[in-house]
């Protein structure tokens, strides 16, 4: 899968606070970012984006007294997105086809949302950037706090957090609030972000969009509790010891794999989620430090589901990844389901 980046006459639409992205685009501002900066720095500053009524154009006719054109048909309640190009001056770019009930959400209103964090938290803007012609965008702030847990072996795993807010031109998805410890400059890593978000805030394009994100402030608030609270259990998770046998039994549990109720071929399915999840608790590299925990298993059943899980009627790789990253974070899915299970089952086994 390719980082999508905008890009425009060789002009590529992301800035970084940092002086290291990976893929040598954008701007690299070296320092962290105020909300004007980042809008400016990404190419993401006074789009205008705006719908369009769709028409359809009739064909020329020849007539005895010339060429005739009759007036296009309109298109009832459809309409296109467009942009002003914010490389080319005068240039409108095409973005999507929306109903009567879309309103477009501008660039500028993801970084008040997250600039309104800026004074309460010490907040600062990471990166920014639009995604597949300009048809989604992704602004990211770090959290002035990490989470740092302490094993019992005095090692330690550290994470931090970002708040991003998302946002499609196209009505592809809603406007997104996500608490992820996934720093976002790539399509790559924004489904990422959207796959390992703890916690996510989404608002419809409607009219009621701008009231909305006022109102996610009070979501946000909440996440930084849910940030507080989770890091007190998992804390407690990384400093409980666990042992081969008690992690099959978990794994075992957690997905039912021995549920004699289902058909063989469900029984066969479910062992062999077991037997993966396991096998991430011994062998993956990114669950290496926090190795022989109850952290270390939780851990294990987020990468199963988030990168290893099979995904049904998806022809590609990238359609996988793309279907994993929904589900995890559509409401009483089973992916959302099971992990709040696992970390219910390790408090209490």
């Amino acid at each position: 899968m390719a980082h999508e980046l905008d890009i425009t006459n060789g002009v590529a639409s992301f800035a970084n606070a940092r002086s290291d992205a990976w893929h040598r685009l954008g701007t690299s501002v070296g320092h962290a970012m105020t909300a004007r900066e980042a809008l400016e720095a990404a190419h993401l500053a006074n789009w205008n984006v705006r719908k369009m009524p769709l028409v359809i154009p009739q064909t020329p006719v020849i007539t005895p007294d010339g060429v005739t054109t009759a007036p296009p048909i309109p298109v009832p309640d459809m309409f296109a997105t467009v942009r002003d190009n914010p490389v080319v001056a005068g240039q409108v770019d095409y973005l999507g086809v929306v109903g009567t009930k879309y309103e477009p959400v501008q660039n500028e209103a993801s970084c008040a949302v997250l600039d309104a964090l800026t004074d309460e938290s010490g907040a600062h803007f990471e990166t920014a950037g639009a995604l597949k012609g300009g048809r989604e965008t992704f602004i990211t702030m770090k959290l002035p706090k990490s989470m740092t847990l302490q094993g019992h072996d005095g090692s330690q795993d550290r994470t931090d957090w970002y708040i991003a807010a998302l946002n499609s031109h196209d009505a592809s998805s809603k406007f997104r609030l996500l608490l992820t410890n996934v720093r976002i400059v790539c399509a790559n890593t924004q489904a990422a972000a959207i796959a390992g978000a703890k916690s996510t805030f989404g608002i419809r394009h409607t009219a009621g969009a701008r009231v909305a994100i006022h109102e996610a402030r009070a979501a946000l608030g909440l996440a930084w509790r849910y940030m507080d609270a989770f890091e007190t259990e998992a804390a407690s998770l990384y400093a409980q010891t666990m042992d081969s046998d008690e992690m099959r039994d978990f794994a075992t549990q957690l997905v039912k794999a021995d549920d004699t109720s289902s058909s063989t071929t469900a029984r066969r399915n479910r062992q062999q989620q077991a037997s993966s999840i396991v096998k991430l608790w011994t062998s993956s590299p990114t669950i290496a430090p926090i190795a022989g925990t109850r952290w270390a298993a939780y851990n294990a059943v987020t990468e199963y589901l988030d990168h290893f899980a099979p995904v049904r009627g998806a022809a590609t790789t990238g359609a996988a990844a793309n279907t994993r990253a929904l589900r995890t974070i559509t409401p009483g899915s089973t992916v959302e389901t099971l992990k709040v299970e696992a970390f219910r089952l390790l408090q209490t086994i």
